[in-house]
């Protein structure tokens, strides 16, 4: 696993802040608990075919226009081999909480079934779009995932942009598979304060995600508002350029 996870974060070009060792950071030690499997771990332990590991290693680093645009044209006849049906399968096993070991050790025999069997894989990719596309729901022209996977699921049903609420943090995230939102300007009303003293205080509760143009997170709804009304303007405007 440590050998194989630089070489999908080579494979998915993911972003510099993103660290290779997260992926075996997943993996849980015995009697603790971890992330768990997902589809970069699926490429990293070569359970899905080395062929077939572009798609699930870019997404797991970033979401890209040639990345979102080739799952939207594999979902409109989706075949058991195409990169987005190998995606979607191993999203269906990933459960993105505390998982121990024999429940990681369970995932991965879920999966290897489903690598073994091109008609049960083809099954739990289909019906894991279409529960993407059950997790967001679109609120005064954006769409709001309500659970994991929403803003993935948004993107696939066609949106430029989406947006999430994470209640353990009481914050909302913006975010977009273009490179750029067009906020670097935008004026955010908690923003990192380096020499603060207070833990939240310096990683502040708006403003780029690790230096993200793409990814931002918000400190309430007013301010979601405001910065997706300045995010759609600009995507209107690059899009028709």
């Amino acid at each position: 696993m440590a050998a194989g996870a630089p070489r999908v974060a080579s494979l998915g070009e993911w972003p510099a802040h993103i660290d290779p060792a997260s992926l075996t950071s997943r993996i849980p030690e015995p009697d603790e608990r971890a992330g768990g499997f997902d589809a970069g771990v699926a490429c990293a332990l070569d359970l899905i075919p080395r062929d077939g590991q572009e798609l699930s290693a870019r997404f797991h680093g970033a979401y890209t226009p040639d990345a979102v645009a080739r799952a939207r044209a594999e979902l409109t006849r989706l075949e058991a081999e195409h990169q987005t049906a190998w995606w979607l399968a191993a999203c269906a096993v990933c459960e993105e909480g505390e998982i121990d070991q024999p429940a990681f050790l369970r995932q991965i025999a879920t999966f290897d079934a489903l690598a073994a069997d091109p008609s049960v894989r083809l099954e739990a990719a289909r019906s894991e779009a279409a529960l993407m596309r059950e997790r967001f729901e679109v609120v005064d022209g954006l769409a709001l995932a309500r659970a994991d996977g929403g803003m993935q699921g948004a993107y696939l049903a066609g949106h430029e942009i989406a947006a999430g609420w994470a209640e353990h943090l009481g914050l909302y995230f913006l975010g977009t598979f273009h490179p750029s939102l067009g906020l670097e300007d935008f004026a955010w009303s908690q923003p990192p304060d380096p020499e603060a003293g207070d833990r939240e205080a310096r990683l502040g509760r708006s403003g780029p995600v690790h230096g993200s143009a793409a990814f931002v997170k918000c400190a309430d709804a007013d301010e979601l508002a405001r910065a997706h009304a300045r995010a759609r303007a600009h995507l209107l405007r690059s899009t028709a350029a």
